[in-house]
C-alpha cells in the first residue's frame, strides 16, 4: 500500500518542499530510500526503526521503499524523519491516508521524541505558499506567532503525540495550533548600533539620510578619518519604516539560514561585512551554497564601510543586484533567483592617508587614483549620491540637535506614499512631473554637461524624492538644483 506526506528541505539557497512516497509491499524485509538522499537522510531508517519500536508501534513487515520527490536534487539532513515516519504509518494503514492539508518538519530521536531542525520558519514560510492547513513541529522548535498568520502549527513532544494528533482530524488540529500559538514568544531585537537621535547636529547630513531612505538611492559619504562617516551610515537604517510580518519572517529566515537563529524583529536589517569579504560571500554560493550579504540585507541597509578596501572584484559583483534588486546564481547545475532589494551606503577616505582637502596629504598623485581605481567607474556611477562630508564645529552644533529620528521617520512615510514606494525603489520623476522653470532647468544640464541616459534619470529620481519630503507631487527647480548637486562628481 502507499503512503505520502509532506515536507521541505533548505538546499542552501532555496527552500524546497519535498513530497514523501512510502510503499509496503510483501517479501524480503528491506528499507529503501531513493530520490537522491545523502548520507543523514539514509540513517533515517534506524532512527525511524528504534523511534517505532519505543514508542510501542509495529514496525512494518516486508519491504519499505521511501521516495523522496522531486528527485533531481540531493536531500540533505534530517528534517525530513518525520514525514518519512508518518508515510509508512500511513502506508501500513496505521494513519488515515493522506488529504494534502498537512506537513511534518522535525528530526526524529531513537526514544520516539522530536528534535527541532534547522531553519524552520524558512521551511514553514515555503510550505504556507502552497496552502497547508497545518504543520507540525517538535516541542523545543522556536517558532515566532507571527507564523501562525501564514500556517498554523502544532508542537508536539514525541512521534505518538503527532499520530495522535493527526488521528484527532482538522478540528483537534486547529485548537492544537492555536495553543502553541497563543503560547509562543517573540522579543524583538534590538539595534547593535547607536541611535540617531545621539548625533548632535549633522542638519545637511541628516537630510542627506533622508533622502537616500525615503528614495533607496544609494549613497557614498567621503571624509577623513574620525568625521562621522561611520556613526552616520549605521544609523541610516533607524530612518527606515519597519517590515511587514511576513517580510520580517523572510529575513529571519534568510538570517537564520546564513548566521543561525537570530531574535525576530521588525526592523529592516544592517548588515556591514568586513573588507575581506569575496565574492561567494557578498552575492551568495559557496560550497555548501548559502545567501550573500546582499540577499541578507534585502528590505534593509548593506554598509560597506571604507569601500576601497573591499577588493574589485567583490565591488564589482554588486553592479547587478543594485540594477535589478535580485541574484540570479547557477550552483550544482540548479539555478535559484534570491531577493537583494537593499539600500547600499558606504563610506571611503578621499586618499591613502584620509587627509586629501581637508589637512595635510602626503599621498602622491599616482596613490590617489590607485586608491580610486579599487572601485570601477560603472559601480560608482550606480550610486547617485557620492558626498564630501564638511568638518562641523561642535559648540555650534550642540546648539541645535534637529530632527528626531521619529520626524524624519514620519517626513520620510509620508515621502514613500508620494512616491508611491513600499519596498522597491522608485521610479525616476518624469519629466512631465516637473513643472516649467524645473523643467527648463534640466534642460539645460542635459543639453550642457551631456548628461547620459543613467545621470539624467537619478537627477529626476533624487529631485523627486526632495519634492516629496516636502510633500509636494510636482518637482520644481529648487529641487532639481539640489539633486544636481548632490549627484555632482566634479570633486572625485
Amino acid at each position: 500500500m502507499l503512503g505520502t506526506s509532506i515536507s521541505a528541505i533548505h538546499t542552501g539557497l532555496l527552500s524546497e518542499i519535498v513530497r514523501v512516497e512510502a510503499d509496503v509491499s510483501s517479501g524480503f524485509p528491506r528499507f529503501s530510500i531513493v530520490g537522491l538522499p545523502d548520507s543523514a537522510v539514509t540513517e533515517s531508517r534506524l532512527r525511524i526503526r528504534s523511534a517505532f519500536r519505543n514508542s510501542g508501534l509495529p514496525f512494518p513487515q516486508g519491504r519499505i521503499t521511501v521516495n523522496l520527490t522531486p528527485a533531481n536534487f540531493r536531500k540533505r539532513g534530517s528534517t525530513l524523519d518525520l514525514a518519512i515516519a508518518i508515510a509508512i504509518l500511513r502506508a501500513a494503514s496505521i494513519l488515515p491516508a493522506d488529504d494534502g492539508s498537512l506537513a511534518f518538519l522535525a528530526e526524529l530521536r531513537l526514544s520516539g521524541d522530536l528534535a527541532p531542525v534547522e531553519n524552520a520558519v524558512g521551511l514553514a514560510l515555503r510550505l504556507a505558499s502552497d496552502r497547508l492547513g497545518a504543520l507540525f513541529l517538535a516541542q523545543s522548535q522556536p517558532t515566532p506567532p507571527e507564523l501562525a498568520q501564514f500556517l498554523p502549527s502544532v508542537h508536539c513532544a514525541r512521534l505518538s503525540d503527532v499520530i495522535a494528533g493527526v488521528r484527532g482530524g482538522p478540528r483537534a488540529i486547529a485548537r492544537a495550533a492555536k495553543v502553541a500559538a497563543t503560547a509562543s514568544t517573540s522579543p524583538e531585537a534590538g539595534s547593535t548600533f547607536g541611535t540617531f537621535d545621539e548625533i548632535v547636529g549633522r542638519s545637511a547630513e541628516k537630510r542627506l539620510l533622508s533622502i537616500a531612505a525615503a528614495g533607496r538611492h544609494p549613497l557614498l559619504m567621503i571624509g577623513p578619518p574620525g568625521i562621522g562617516k561611520t556613526m552616520l551610515a549605521t544609523n541610516l537604517v533607524h530612518l527606515l519604516p519597519d517590515l511587514d510580518h511576513r517580510t520580517a519572517l523572510a529575513a529571519y529566515a534568510t538570517a537564520d539560514a546564513a548566521d543561525g537563529p537570530p531574535l525576530l524583529t521588525r526592523r529592516p536589517p544592517l548588515r556591514a561585512p568586513h573588507h575581506s569579504l569575496t565574492v561567494a560571500g557578498m552575492i551568495g554560493g559557496g560550497n555548501p551554497p548559502h545567501p550573500g550579504e546582499v540577499t541578507l540585507a534585502h528590505e534593509g541597509v548593506l554598509l560597506l564601510d571604507e569601500l576601497f578596501e573591499f577588493q574589485r572584484a567583490t565591488l564589482d559583483a554588486l553592479r547587478e543586484p543594485l540594477v535589478n534588486r535580485a541574484v540570479h546564481l547557477s550552483r550544482a547545475g540548479r539555478t535559484a533567483t534570491l531577493p537583494a532589494n537593499f539600500l547600499l551606503v558606504a563610506t571611503a577616505n578621499p586618499c591613502p592617508c584620509g587627509q586629501r582637502g581637508y589637512g595635510e596629504c602626503r599621498c602622491l598623485e599616482n596613490d590617489v587614483r590607485r586608491y580610486w581605481a579599487r572601485c570601477s567607474g560603472p559601480l560608482l556611477d550606480r550610486i547617485p549620491l557620492i558626498i564630501y562630508l564638511n568638518r562641523e564645529d561642535y559648540p555650534a552644533a550642540s546648539k541645535s540637535i534637529g530632527p528626531t529620528a521619529i520626524e524624519l521617520r514620519s517626513r520620510i512615510e509620508t515621502a514613500r506614499e508620494i512616491l508611491g514606494v513600499k519596498t522597491h525603489p522608485p521610479a525616476a520623476s518624469a519629466p512631465s512631473q516637473l513643472d516649467a522653470p524645473a523643467k527648463a532647468l534640466f534642460m539645460q544640464l542635459k543639453e550642457r554637461l551631456l548628461l547620459s541616459e543613467r545621470v539624467s534619470q537619478q537627477i529626476l529620481g533624487i529631485a523627486h524624492t526632495i519634492a516629496a519630503l516636502d510633500g509636494r507631487h510636482t518637482v520644481q527647480r529648487p529641487d532639481v538644483e539640489e539633486a544636481a548637486l548632490l549627484r555632482n562628481r566634479g570633486n572625485s
